[in-house]
Formats: structure tokens, sequence, C-alpha cells
């Protein structure tokens, strides 16, 4: 039996590939299905197979993607797909050439949520585990809403034990979410997989010595993407076949000044500075990166046209990719950077962490905190106005105007800035430095 793992950076996640003889089976793959289907390829193998461990908040599955080409979607029997699959409970097998995947109910990231346990004789040698057990950590229990989070804490806290219970100390852990994901209750370790005996010992799901122990460091507080919600119903429903991931068109800053006219938002996808030295006026600055998705789905509707502007081609075919992955699939091209014509460009000089503490200490400039809440309620900036990023652009807060936008290192306060500023209110962004700088200042001795 071979596993192999692949990494999906922009969501934290990793999808694994088992194959035994001539056949194979993918965990919980990404929607654009090629590199599971060179992995098997490789080997002279077939995908027969594809598992979902549960339905997924943060991702559309390529599961019926697979499907299309011969493969047969498994998932728990309690996910109540609405497209041809085959429902397993507790215990169920399938054969996978000659390696046994066993199906062992894990509810907690979600209700329905299964692991599948495989191995190719005697026990079980590998643990596919969804969100559930993660490296370093455990799958989040609270993305169901607060009315769902005390019984799915327990059942989470349940359900790794059990998992733990079935496994020698040398099987290995193959999680779905890890490093990146807000699908993860804490800050993951980056490996992708490891040993279930390295995990008795650093993981605190499975180290601490009770269940109220486990729930106040397991229930930390941390942002839910905007996007989460219309996932599942999409993945229960199935989501539309492609076949190819859609490409990125190239475009004339005439026809994008069109599309964008039509509706389309415009996402510069450049690094922050870049975005600062010069950027089509009116456009939102996303960089594209770990946590770009998030913001998308916080700065822009769901499934909304966009134009996206790059400094090349390529770069915005893998947000495309990226954007694909979540259910944003009206990309209507990009436009590069340096054919933006002059009278289009709008700019701006970036404020200094000098200029923040000084507005903070006279008020005379408003300044705006955009961290996330639950960092704001850690440190608070006092003087500030508190705007967490992920409520910032459904807030009905009438914000000043001339303000400077801060958060630690300025890719947060970049977007907020460029969200102001497209509303034609004047704000700029403190760049590679922030809060934590203005609190050390504040705690140094004068």
């Amino acid at each position: 039996m071979r596993i192999e793992t692949f990494i999906t950076d922009a969501l934290g996640d990793a999808s694994h590939v088992v194959i035994d003889g001539a056949s194979a089976a993918v965990i919980d793959p990404q929607r654009d299905v090629r590199p599971y289907i060179e992995a098997a390829k490789r080997t002279g193998a077939t995908i027969d197979f594809i598992f979902e461990t549960h339905v997924h908040n943060d991702y559309l599955s390529g599961g019926r993607e697979l499907a299309a080409l011969g493969a047969r979607v498994v998932a728990p029997a309690a996910a109540n797909l609405a497209f041809p699959h085959l429902g397993l409970n507790d215990g169920d097998e399938i054969q996978v050439g000659g390696a046994t995947l066993r199906a062992l109910a894990s509810p907690g990231h979600t209700y329905e949520h299964t692991a599948y346990l495989a191995g190719s004789g005697g026990g079980p040698e590998a643990a596919f585990t969804g969100g559930s057990l993660l490296m370093g950590s455990a799958g989040r229990s609270d993305l169901l809403g607060p009315d769902h989070t005390d019984s799915l804490t327990r059942a989470q806290w349940n359900s790794i034990r059990k998992i733990a219970s079935v496994l020698e100390p040398g099987a290995m852990i193959y999680p779905t979410h890890g490093a990146g994901s807000f699908c993860s209750s804490s800050a993951s370790i980056t490996d992708r997989f490891g040993a279930l005996k390295t995990e008795q010992g650093r993981n605190p799901a499975l180290a601490l010595a009770s269940y109220e122990l486990f729930r106040e460091a397991h229930l930390q507080p941390a942002p839910t993407p905007a996007y989460y919600r219309y996932m599942a119903p999409i993945n229960r429903e199935g989501p539309k076949v492609f076949g190819t991931p859609p490409s990125v068109a190239h475009l004339d800053p005439g026809t994008a000044t069109a599309h964008i006219e039509a509706g389309a938002t415009a996402v510069d996808i450049r690094p922050i500075r870049d975005f600062a030295s010069g950027h089509l006026r009116n456009s939102l600055s996303i960089e594209h990166g770990p946590s770009f998705l998030a913001y998308v789905g916080w700065f822009v509707p769901f499934n909304a046209p966009l134009v996206l502007v790059a400094g090349s081609v390529e770069h915005a075919r893998l947000a495309t990719l990226d954007l694909f992955r979540i259910g944003y699939e009206r990309v209507e091209g990009v436009v590069l950077a340096s054919d933006i014509p002059a009278a289009q460009i709008d700019r701006f000089e970036p404020a200094s962490v000098d200029e923040a503490e000084a507005a903070l200490a006279s008020r005379e400039r408003p300044v705006i905190d955009v961290r996330f809440a639950h960092e704001q309620e850690a440190s608070p900036l006092p003087g500030a106005i508190a705007a967490p990023i992920d409520r910032f652009a459904d807030s009905n807060e009438a914000f000043p105007n001339d303000a400077i936008v801060i958060c630690e290192a300025g890719y947060r306060a970049t977007i907020a800035a460029s969200f102001l500023r497209k509303r034609g209110l004047g704000a700029v962004p403190v760049l590679g430095t922030g809060i934590t700088e203005l609190q050390r200042r504040a705690t140094v001795p004068a």
C-alpha cells in the first residue's frame, strides 16, 4: 500500500492518494483533480474510489470530477449526499486493491464525520482523519454554530480517543486539515502526517487529562470565512463538473473596464507594496497568498464576477484556480498592471508606525485597528477604532475620512484601506510593522 499526499497551500488542506496494485483511491479530493490522476498514472493504477471524510465546509470537493471519469464516491451514510454514491456506516469496509479501508464514525468536526482506517494485512497501518485528529491540534467543532458547539466538542473529544484506541503507536495519521486551515482549532504543526506516538506526546487533544481541559484549549476564538456557509450545501447537492479547471483570459484595459462597469469587482492580487506604488483606481487589494481565499470571501459576494489585476497572466492563473476551489467561477479575466493607462492609476504613500503613534496620541487623525476581534480583545489599542477585518465589509459603521489603518504587518490593513478608498474615503495602511511595535513602544521607559 502506497500513500501520496498533496497539499493545497491556499486552504491549508491535504488530499491523499492510496495506491495498491492496479487500484487507487483519493481521500478528500480538491476540485482540481489532475494531480491525483497523474499520481495514479505513474504507477499504472486506476482511481476506483473517492473517500469523503465529511461534507466539507472550506472547499468544493473534487469527488464528482473524479466520478465523471469512472470512480465511485464513498461518503458517510449520514452525509445525505444528493448524487450517486456509496454511503458507509461505522465498520463498513471497501477493498482498494489488496488494501482495506474501514469506516470509523468520528463525529465532532461535523456530525457525519468519518475517519478511514487503512491496512493491507493485519491491523490498520494508517488512519485518514479528515477534520478529527490533526497534526498537533484537532478540527474545529464550532463551525455549525453555537447551538451545536457543545455536543460536537464532546463528540470530538470522544472520537479522537476512539481513533487512538484502535491504532498501534507506529500507525500513521493523515489528516485533511492542517496548518493554515480555518478548520483547525489552533495553529497546527506544519507536518502533514505523522505517527500516532508523536501526536500522543504533543497533541493537546490526546495529551490533556480531561474533557474540561480539552474544551478550554480547543474552543479558541477564531473567525469563520464567509464563504464557508455555501460550501456544505453545494457539496451535499454536488458541485458542477467542469472536467478541466477554468482558464483566465488576458484582458486589455478597455475590456477590463467594461467588465467592471458591468458589475465585476477588480481585485489586485499583487504584493501590497506594489499596490501602494500604483494600482487600478477603485480596485481592492487582496494579495494572493495563504489567506487569500478567506479575504475574498469576506469582501466579495459569493461567486460574484471578478477582474483580477496581476503582474503576470501565470500569477492570475494560479489565483483563478484557487478561486475555483471555493466556487468563485466567474473570473472574467486578468488585466496586467503594466498595461493600465496612467489616467486610471491611483497610488498612495503608506503611513509609518510613527504617524500612527502620533495620531493616537493627538487624536487629530483616526486610526482603525482591523485585527480579528479576539486579537483586539487580547491586546487592545487604546484610542483606535476597532473594526475586525472579517466584519469590515458588512459593517454598518460610518468610517471616518483620512484614516490610518493598522494591523500587524500590513496585509489586512491594505485590504481595508483599499476598501475605504474604493468608497471615496481617504485611507492609508501601515506596512511592514504594526500594533505589536506600537505596544512595545508603550512599554519601553522614556
